[in-house]
């Protein structure tokens, strides 16, 4: 076993060597057998992972410039594990010892003194701020003082974004579409020979005047009649 364990290692390196980074699904395969699952493990003790909890995440190769294996690789992933999964969201208030220790052993399949090479108390006092009293961990409040502002600079950014979207639109509601040029109705396009308007001020059609005779003198005057 410890012997399939070592060619196993020797293989995800030299898949590693040349290389700056190779997405942890193509080194350690599918996460949901139990064959996944073990090379998963195996990578999360043995080389330094980016974005390890999502399904995005790299394995670091040789050319990266964080490139670590071992205990230091495991180390690093012990950090970015605890603070993006646990310690970052919980905030001042922190977790319990015991949680960390659980959130260990379900990604790297091991113990974490066996993993890491000290127990986990004293990784936490290392790395974190640990609180004897209470065996709570939370991230250093420098860390935390420093996200905060960082959230805070997104939520500005998120708000001119909304700010100049709202403008934007409003300026599109208040250009009216310009309405059609007026047009005929169909029945007035077309002549119709046949219907001819009658005049207001005889209420005769033009056949009917050309029927009714009249002379230059006397129009309108009833002169011939």
């Amino acid at each position: 076993m410890a012997r399939n364990k070592k060619m196993e290692l020797a293989q995800m390196k030299r898949e590693l060597q040349g290389e700056r980074a190779i997405p942890l699904s193509r080194i350690a395969g599918d996460s949901g057998t139990d064959e996944g699952e073990r090379k998963h493990q195996l990578v999360w003790q043995n080389f330094r992972i980016q974005d390890a909890t999502k399904a995005s995440a790299m394995v670091l190769g040789t050319e990266h410039p964080d490139w670590c294996e071992g205990r230091e690789a495991a180390a690093g992933n012990s950090v970015e594990l605890f603070e993006t999964t646990e310690l970052f969201p919980a905030g001042p208030l922190g977790v319990p010892l015991d949680r960390l220790s659980a959130i260990h052993a379900h990604y790297f399949g091991s113990g974490f003194e066996k993993t890491i090479g000290k127990k986990l108390r004293e990784f936490c006092t290392e790395k974190f701020e640990y609180d004897e009293k209470t065996r709570r961990v939370k991230a250093s409040a420098k860390v935390l003082n420093a996200l905060r502002k960082v959230e805070a600079r997104d939520l500005v950014a998120e708000e001119k974004d909304w700010a100049k979207k709202a403008k934007t639109d409003m300026m599109k509601e208040k250009e009216m579409v310009k309405p059609p040029a007026f047009a005929l109705a169909a029945t007035q396009v077309h002549f119709d020979a046949d219907h001819r308007p009658r005049y207001a001020t005889t209420k005769m059609t033009p056949d009917e005047l050309e029927e009714r005779p009249m002379n230059a003198k006397g129009m309108g005057k009833g002169d011939g009649w």
